[in-house]
């Protein structure tokens, strides 16, 4: 056995020598000045390497740099595009030998990168690729031949990512830490990563965990036990947590994410997102959450903000990135408030082909009532187009007015539908230019702030020259049935048929609410039944069958209501003045008859 003992110290020598040589003799630093040069010939980029290049050799063979800088092209603002205060890189040893990399550690410290994208299109990545036609070549050989990538431990502190576009806000992406100890192929390694994302007044705090696999040829991408936790400063926003697996397939260019749990602030829900962006980006979102409201999001909004948004609200808003993208939405949520309205068991279907978006089904419960809609936006060009149809029935009127437009003026149960498009999707071009027509009708309902039995009484007391009497009473209507339908055009919503069916009353009516000014001018025209014992009354009418004119005017908040007595005593006159005319007529054929 001496001979093998005489190997061994033959190969511990060659090693030793190998050592002493690799780092007493051979000093790396020595190629510093032929990296840079080779650097600025292929690139055209200045490279600083200020700190010494250093060796490892066993168990791993690998370099250790220090203070390096690349420069970005000449003319960017910022001058460096990427600055490393240090960097470790070690692989084993032996499989060297078989031409099998095996990158046992990878430590990055203190990254800075700076991204700098031109008016012009030029960016900091401009001549730092290679020819597409090589890149292909490469990578079907690497895929082909390649070695198996293992990583023992992978760490990455403090690497910050500067995305800077000129004429647009500067945003930034520092990964606090990043950790994947036992990476291998096809094998499952834990993931631990914490970023800071920072845009404009915005801020991202996010931590992460993960179980990670990459496949045999860097194609397959899964992540597992993926568990996401996001705070969020200077939008409404506070906090996101998700739970969820992830695969993402590289050569397929394909993503799939699961959301096994979703919570947003108070919001709980879950869902499913897939990706495909092998051509144009096409998206299909599932998503079900419990409840929603969103006033706790815009309550929160500044006056700062809210005379931004006013000001934005003049200009149309850009809808173009929906022309980039296709997307296949299905939403469910069991209860949603918004703009003050409350609504459960909400489903939404909608599709965006390239800018055309389609919304195919929408129904909820509203109000002890159902909606239907369909709807579509136009955002292939400026300014946008769209069309709606709504059909509501079963609604308790004055709940949904009273949440959705602070109007307390009706009730009853309704049912309406409408039908409409335009374009623009400014507030004050949407009011003006939306075309519309309708109908609607309303049973066992009541209108508020106006008590026409009471006015009618007064009317009939002031004509006999009486008193009026007082009624404590709410102000109010009550009405059996309230038919009609309406048209909008040019901000102008009119009315001509309008039709109420009382006990005590029949009311016609027609006229018209002005959107832009809220002003309303309306003309009513009332005849009593016989009697209006109905509603506080006590005895016989004796304006039973006259037409009575009831004048609506003021605005919608706050409506007026007004009985016409001068068009009411003109009618009787009238009346009067027909009445002698046939008297006279009969007394005359009365004459000529005796004759």
């Amino acid at each position: 056995m001496n001979w093998f003992k005489w190997l061994l110290a033959v190969v511990a020598g060659f090693i030793a020598v190998a050592a002493f040589y690799l780092l007493v003799v051979f000093d790396l630093n020595d190629f510093k000045a032929e990296i840079t040069r080779k650097v600025e010939q292929q690139t055209g980029r200045q490279l600083q390497i200020a700190g010494d290049i250093g060796w490892t050799i066993y168990p791993s063979l690998g370099l250790s740099l220090s203070d390096v800088k690349l420069s970005n092209p000449k003319g960017f603002a910022s001058e460096q595009m990427l600055e490393v205060s240090e960097l470790k890189a070690a692989v084993a040893l032996m499989p060297l030998f078989n031409q099998d990399l095996q990158i046992q550690q990878l430590h990055l410290d203190g990254v800075i990168a700076n991204l700098v994208t031109r008016k012009d299109g030029s960016s900091s990545m401009d001549g730092l690729t290679a020819n597409k036609t090589t890149i292909t070549t490469e990578t079907e050989t690497a895929a082909a031949t390649g070695p198996e990538l293992q990583l023992q431990e992978l760490s990455v502190n403090n690497l910050q990512l500067n995305l800077l576009s000129e004429g647009s806000p500067d945003q930034r992406l520092t990964l606090k830490s990043l950790k994947l100890n036992d990476f291998k192929a096809n094998e499952w390694a834990p993931l631990d990563f914490e970023l800071v994302v920072l845009s404009s007044q915005t801020q991202l705090d996010v931590k992460g965990s993960a179980q990670l696999q990459l496949s045999e040829n860097n194609q397959l991408v899964q992540l597992k036990d993926f568990v996401l936790e996001t705070d969020f400063t200077g939008v409404p926003v506070k906090q996101l947590s998700l739970e969820t697996e992830l695969t993402l397939a590289l050569d397929k260019k394909q993503l799939e994410w699961q959301w096994k749990k979703l919570q947003l602030d108070e919001i709980k829900g879950s869902g499913q997102l897939a990706v495909n962006y092998a051509k144009q980006a096409v998206i299909k979102l599932d998503l079900q959450l419990d409840e929603v409201d969103t006033a706790s999001y815009s309550s929160e909004n500044s006056t700062e903000q809210a005379g931004a948004s006013a000001q934005q609200s003049q200009a149309e808003p850009d809808l173009s990135a929906l022309r980039q993208f296709d997307l296949d939405l299905k939403l469910a949520v069991k209860a949603l408030k918004v703009a003050g309205l409350h609504t459960e068991n909400l489903q939404l279907a909608l599709t965006n082909k390239a800018g055309l978006v389609q919304i195919q089904n929408a129904s909820a419960d509203l109000y002890q009532g159902k909606v239907l809609a369909k709807a579509t936006l136009d955002a292939r060009k400026t300014p946008v187009s769209y069309s709606f149809n709504k059909q509501l029935s079963g609604l308790a009127l004055r709940p949904l007015l009273t949440d959705g437009a602070d109007i307390d003026l009706l009730s009853g149960t309704a049912k309406l539908s409408i039908e409409g498009k335009g374009h623009s999707l400014v507030p004050e071009q949407i009011k003006k230019n939306l075309l519309a027509t309708g109908s609607f009708e309303v049973t066992d309902g009541s209108l508020y702030g106006v008590n026409i039995a009471q006015m009618i009484r007064n009317a009939k007391a002031t004509l006999k020259n009486e008193a009026q009497t007082g009624d404590n009473s709410e102000q109010k209507t009550d009405f059996s049935s309230l038919t009609g339908s309406f048209n909008l055009t040019d901000g102008l919503l009119t009315n001509p048929d309008l039709k109420m069916a009382a006990p005590l009353l029949r009311l016609a009516g027609k006229g018209s609410a002005n959107l832009l000014s809220e002003e309303l001018d309306y003309q009513l025209s009332t005849a009593l039944v016989n009697t209006s014992k109905g509603q506080g009354g006590k005895e016989k009418d004796e304006l039973a069958g006259i037409e009575i004119p009831l004048k609506i005017s003021g605005t919608m908040q706050k409506p007026k209501y007004a009985l016409d007595t001068k068009a009411l005593v003109e009618g009787q006159l009238k009346d009067k003045v027909e009445s002698g005319k046939e008297k006279l007529k009969n007394k005359l054929l009365e004459k000529l008859g005796g004759l």
